[in-house]
């Protein structure tokens, strides 16, 4: 299943990279300037969320001294109820993740990054919602008619023991981030120069997961992952291609019941961005990663994670972004559908 997805992904993004290449490539001059994305939305899967997992990023800097703010709301609807030879599944919820990152501009080719998730989980709203949604257009539900609805459960079970103890309601600090971005290459300066069709820039970032969160409630693994991430943006009249391939480094979580282990992970992301106008540019993107867990039996663990995000970037000031984006499981990896807004504001001289 892993092999044959991954396959998939691969053959489909160089088939999106050279039709897009080809045709961008046979039109005029590129206009620099209007990019804003990627939309930085990731995995909202709840077992994902106590380790590092690819975010989609940029390879763009913070200007030296200046500082980006940005806030994100995610609101997630996740249901899993599944049952193996040594693991019992159940999450029922519905989940908002507030995310504030603090970028800062060290140099003029350096950016260092804080970045903070505080996350509610409860039984929601919408459990009939989807029922209704799903039997219209024939999608399965995958047992949640037989649960109580919009009733909140999240635990998972390896061999009789209890790998944590959630609970509904609160707004709890999860586990954060640092990292640092280095700017390789750009338009100007680099491997890469500015050429008639297009232009590159690509980055190397660094990130060190802080173990910030309660791993007793499952907002934490107890551990301090970090990985590398290659930041590609390549850039063509009206349009923008990202390419991120990631490898993420992480350490088997505390527990005081089971003995749980966990794989490194492996990503990709690839993202397209048009521009409509000055303000307003349009996205698309597919965000990949291995999973870090394996022969559980449980598919929705064992499975590779493959999630699209489409959305919207408006410049509301010269300072000041609104993104959106709706997110849907292309595997069951990933929340049913993640709805996703982030503001973003400049400051400094």
């Amino acid at each position: 299943m892993k092999n044959t997805l991954f396959l998939w992904f691969c053959r489909t993004l160089s088939r999106i990279c050279m039709t897009t290449t080809v045709f961008f490539c046979l039109t005029g001059n590129v206009q620099a300037g209007y990019e804003k994305g990627p939309l930085h939305v990731r995995n909202q899967f709840p077992p994902h969320l106590m380790f590092l997992t690819p975010h989609p990023d940029s390879p763009g800097v913070v200007p030296e001294d200046r500082f980006k703010l940005s806030l994100s709301a995610d609101y997630s609807s996740i249901f899993v109820n599944e049952t193996s030879a040594d693991w019992n599944t159940l999450i029922d919820m519905e989940m908002t993740v507030l995310d504030f990152l603090f970028e800062y501009g060290m140099t003029e080719y350096l950016t260092l990054s804080l970045d903070i998730p505080l996350i509610s989980m409860d039984g929601g709203f919408l459990d009939g919602f989807l029922e209704d949604y799903h039997d219209t257009f024939g999608f399965p539900n995958y047992g949640r008619e037989e649960r109580p609805k919009n009733e909140f459960a999240y635990s998972l079970t390896k061999n009789g023991q209890e790998w944590f103890s959630a609970e509904s309601g609160g707004l709890r600090l999860a586990d954060g981030s640092i990292s640092a971005k280095l700017s390789l290459t750009d338009e100007e300066t680099g491997l890469f120069q500015k050429n008639r069709f297009s232009s590159t820039s690509v980055s190397l970032a660094y990130t060190l997961k802080i173990p910030a969160g309660d791993e007793d409630a499952g907002f934490g693994s107890g551990g301090f992952d970090h990985g590398f991430s290659v930041l590609s943006q390549f850039r063509f009249p009206s349009f923008a291609l990202y390419l991120n391939p990631s490898v993420f480094f992480l350490s088997d979580p505390e527990t005081s019941g089971p003995d749980i282990s966990v794989n490194t992970i492996f990503g990709m992301f690839a993202g397209g961005e048009y521009a409509l106008s000055d303000s307003w540019t349009l996205a698309a993107q597919l965000n990949y990663y291995t999973s870090p867990f394996e022969n559980t039996g449980i598919s929705q663990l064992d499975d590779d994670s493959l999630e699209l995000a489409l959305g919207f970037i408006c410049e509301l000031t010269p300072a000041v972004s609104l993104e959106f984006a709706f997110c849907e499981d292309l595997t069951h990896s990933a929340p049913d559908f993640n709805i996703h807004v982030r503001v973003v504001c400049e400051i400094g001289n």
